[in-house]
């Protein structure tokens, strides 16, 4: 075989694998994210343990899939293994440092750790990263850091900004009214709790703190049945407030 028939056969082979490894990349593509999707549902479910070894097995396809690895920090943080998650994040961080939405989760967990001045500064670094499309889960967190350090203006404003990239989010009303009654602003604390239970069926600590803000303002009549309401979802506070404030036979909240 002469040397430019030689160079044209090697060619076609390096082509031909080429072409191969292509199509073996694309079915891993494909493996991994039926992998993602089954996790998704298992988390959904809360099958915790079935989905993390879905998300394993997509990471052993594809180890730099950012989406692989925001899914194993989730379920460890769902399964409130804090370190597992904390260390996971941090992996994929220094992996990839322009993934806005890996300092979100690590921000979320410093949250969950009482680490508030650190989770500041991942939403901060996140929202710098422009995350596009989803920014009030970074004014939600980064609300939340503020509310914990007692920083009632700056809780304000970011959940008020979280509501304005998105205003049917119902645990943004909530936190919003929460510093409000925090600082006394009774009115505007009642405005955000029933915004909130236009986009949730509410719970106990919603109708709780809703009687609370009516009651602050002295409108006992409106805060029993919400108390009455907590009562029964189980909030003993609503229990003793209804016993200690309200008359018996008081309508409920529905």
């Amino acid at each position: 075989m002469s040397t430019l028939s030689r160079f044209f056969t090697l060619l076609g082979v390096a082509i031909w694998m080429a072409g191969f490894n292509h199509n073996l990349q694309a079915q891993d593509n494909t493996r991994v994210q039926t992998l993602l999707a089954e996790a998704d549902k298992l988390t959904a479910s809360n099958a915790l343990e079935p989905a993390m070894d879905k998300t394993r097995e997509a990471l052993r396809l594809s180890p730099s899939s950012i989406e692989a690895q925001q899914r194993q920090i989730n379920i460890y943080f769902l399964m409130k293994n804090d370190k597992e998650a904390l260390r996971c994040a941090e992996e994929a961080i220094d992996r990839n440092p322009d993934a806005p939405d890996l300092y979100y989760l690590r921000g979320v967990i410093n949250n969950s750790r009482g680490k508030y001045s650190k989770a500041l500064e991942d939403f901060e670094v996140g929202l710098s990263l422009k995350p596009g499309g989803n920014e009030y889960k970074y004014y939600m967190g980064r609300g939340v850091s503020h509310l914990n350090l007692l920083e009632y203006e700056n809780a304000m404003s970011d959940f008020t900004m979280a509501i304005s990239h998105n205003d049917t989010l119902a645990s943004a009303y909530y936190s919003r009214a929460m510093t409000s009654y925090e600082i006394k602003e009774y009115n505007a604390a009642v405005t955000d709790f029933l915004k909130a239970l236009e986009f949730t069926k509410g719970n106990a600590a919603l109708y709780f703190n809703l009687g609370m803000s009516y009651y602050r303002l002295d409108e006992k009549d409106k805060a029993c049945p919400y108390f009455h309401k907590a009562c029964t979802l189980g909030n003993n506070n609503a229990c003793r407030m209804a016993l200690m404030e309200c008359a018996k036979g008081l309508p409920t909240v529905p």
